[in-house]
This record gives C-alpha cells, structure tokens and sequence, in this order.
C-alpha cells in the first residue's frame, strides 16, 4: 500500500480519498450521475488496485460494472463470520424494499424497452402505478415516499427532481439499482406479486359471476313478474268480454 501511495501524485492522492470516502458513504459510483461522479468512476477503473488493496485490510472489496458504468463496494466473500462482517450494513424495512423493488422493476422494463441511456427517468405517477399494480400504493402514503426516496438517493440509487407529491416531480433511477437487491429478494418478490394478482383476478372473476349471476336472477324474475300481469290481464280482459 506504501509503493502504491508514494507512485501517487498529490492530485491522485486527493482523487484516492475522496473515492474511497464517497464509496464508504454510499456504497456505489455511479459513472453518469454527474461530472464528479464520472471522475471519480474513471479514476478507480483505471488503477483499482490500490483502492482494492485499501478496503481488503476492513473486509470489503470493490466490485466494477464497466457495461452499467457502475463501481460498488461491498462485504469481502472471505470475511467475518459464516463468510460475511454484518457490520456497517443498512437494514432495509419490508416498506422500503417493496418501493425498492417496484422501482427496479421499472428500471429493467425501461431498459428492455430500448433506452439507450443508462440513466432512466421515470415520473412519480409510473411509480405509483407500479405500486397499485401489486396492491402496495396504500400503504406508502407521501411523507412515507418521501424519507424511503431520500433513503436511496443518498446511496446514489436515484435522484430526485422536485418535492414528493408535486405533480411535476421526476425521479432519475441509476443502474446501480440493479445491485441493490440480490437474486433470491427478487425472485421473491416476484412470486409474492404474481400471487397477489392472481387472487386479484379470482376474486374479481367470482364477482363477475356473481354479478352476471345476480343479473340473470332479476331478468328471469322480471320476465316472470312479466308472465303473471299478461296473465292477470288475460283473465281480466275475459272477464270483461263475459
């Protein structure tokens, strides 16, 4: 770690601190977020060594995603007990790792459409949408949305444009999302909605019919309330002819 320091130069030993500070703070660097974030993904792509080296003497080690323009640090497979340090890890809520998922839903989607961007903008109303897709848009009410969004902003998952709840509010959604959540979460995630909805839809098939059922009920009455007047009436006008 020495040599590596003392081949630094002053301007690359500034850029060092403060990629490693920026990783320790919130996890990702994500290339284009903005022009510092760039800089700094650059540097660390060009010479990971020693910022590996770095974080291996505490337990992690940095993982790069040239394709996603993505750099993410993350627990050493090697250390601490049953292979990972629990320390300095962010515990999320079922809440927020629900608006986590939708939101990574939406970015895949997004992605699988043909963006050529990296960088996908969706507005507030997609996510909501996505929320009431899976019966979830009830329980995130808008200071609630506002602290989970703030949450993942700060760990350079998303940025915010605009105030929560304005109708003109627009969320910018990076491609380390597709980090922040391991394959297991998502996959149950999935099978939980998938099964959500199709309750949802047997339950709103056994309405239909029930309502279809109830209709035809109140037609066969209505035809045979019909039947007994032409009767009455029937009999009324043999009445009158006798």
């Amino acid at each position: 770690m020495d040599a590596y320091w003392e081949d630094y130069t002053s301007s690359e030993k500034s850029m060092f601190t403060k990629a490693c500070r920026r990783l320790l703070k919130g996890t990702f660097v994500v290339r284009d977020r903005d022009e510092d974030s760039r800089k700094l993904y650059y540097f660390i792509t060009k010479r990971p060594d020693p910022i590996s080296l770095y974080f291996s003497y505490i337990g992690f080690e940095i993982v790069i995603d040239r394709e996603n323009g993505v750099v993410m640090l993350k627990n050493c497979a090697q250390s601490g007990e049953d292979g990972k340090i629990q320390a300095n890890r962010y515990a999320l809520r079922k809440v927020d790792s629900m608006v986590l998922c939708c939101l990574w839903t939406l970015y895949i989607d997004r992605i699988r459409s043909g963006r050529l961007s990296r960088a996908v903008q969706i507005s507030m109303t997609d996510l909501r949408l996505e929320l009431d897709k899976y019966g979830l848009k009830d329980l995130v009410d808008k200071s609630t949305m506002s602290a989970i969004l703030t949450i993942f902003s700060s760990y350079n998952l998303l940025d915010l444009e605009g105030k929560v709840g304005d109708p003109d509010c627009q969320i910018w959604l990076y491609p380390s999302l597709q980090f922040a959540l391991n394959t297991d979460e998502i996959r149950r995630f999935v099978e939980n909605a998938d099964r959500r909805m199709r309750d949802l839809e047997d339950e709103n098939e056994d309405r239909l019919t029930m309502d279809r059922m109830t209709d035809r009920d109140e037609n066969e009455d209505s035809e045979d309330a019909g039947s007994d007047r032409d009767a009455v009436e029937g009999d009324a006008d043999e009445d009158g002819d006798e």
